[in-house]
């Protein structure tokens, strides 16, 4: 096939992966393993960034040439548009569930997922749950937490509105896989449309088969309240 997907371990590359899988296209498959724990230096020959997702489409339908993409955001908004027929997007004619999906797919990974890492890198700086930027981090992840759960108490089903779309696919990494570097537990009433939420995705066919080609049929897919940590090679 002519689109490739290059997915690093046990990050945030495995969306492109379900989303190809939610779109039912054809691609081929590069895993890439951690070196120990960052890049191996086979992403940093993919694309300058040196960081994972980067697809390769060896005759691109805008360019008629190949291309290298890097950037979960870039990456999926070409996909859908190349080969998805625009499915799991939303345009203009959709209306306020435009403007939900805008505000979410881009706060993904510009505000929720550096959230995220923030907590994980001041717990590596610190123990102390007092110290003044471990309980900031702290703060400002479950104001994030707090958004999400209120969005999905409003919907009842996905961010944008009733049906999944791209944003759900930008948004889920954060709160599944990348508990598994900073393990934040869930509370069953305060996160329960999270949890609920979770479980909806987890019940997805295409979900459940990204998983298992990026990670292994052995891998558990952090779901629940109670993640464990990984462990560093694996």
């Amino acid at each position: 096939m002519p689109l490739t997907i290059h997915h690093l371990g046990r990050s945030q590359s495995e969306r492109i992966v379900w989303l190809a899988e939610e779109l039912g296209i054809k691609y081929d498959y590069v895993f890439h393993k951690r070196d120990p724990f960052f890049s191996p230096q086979s992403i940093k020959d993919l694309h300058p960034s040196g960081t994972a997702p980067v697809i390769e489409d060896d005759s691109s339908p805008f360019t008629k040439s190949k291309v290298v993409l890097a950037e979960s955001g870039a990456i999926i908004d070409y996909i859908i548009a190349a080969y998805g027929e625009g499915r799991l997007g939303r345009t203009p004619k959709d209306g306020e569930e435009y403007i939900r999906y805008l505000e979410w797919y881009h706060w993904a990974n510009a505000s929720f997922q550096p959230t995220m890492f923030r907590v994980l890198i001041t717990r590596l700086l610190s123990n102390d749950p007092e110290a003044v930027h471990v309980k900031t981090a702290n703060a400002k992840y479950e104001l994030a937490l707090s958004m999400v759960e209120t969005r999905l108490g409003e919907t009842g089903a996905y961010l944008a509105g009733n049906d999944i779309t791209a944003a759900d696919i930008m948004a889920v990494c954060t709160l599944t896989t990348m508990r598994g570097f900073s393990p934040v537990e869930f509370d069953t009433e305060k996160h329960k449309h999270i949890l609920a939420y979770l479980k909806r995705i987890g019940d997805r066919p295409a979900y459940q088969k990204a998983m298992k080609i990026c990670e292994g049929d052995d891998f558990v897919p952090i779901l629940g309240p109670k993640p464990q940590q990984f462990i560093f090679p694996y």
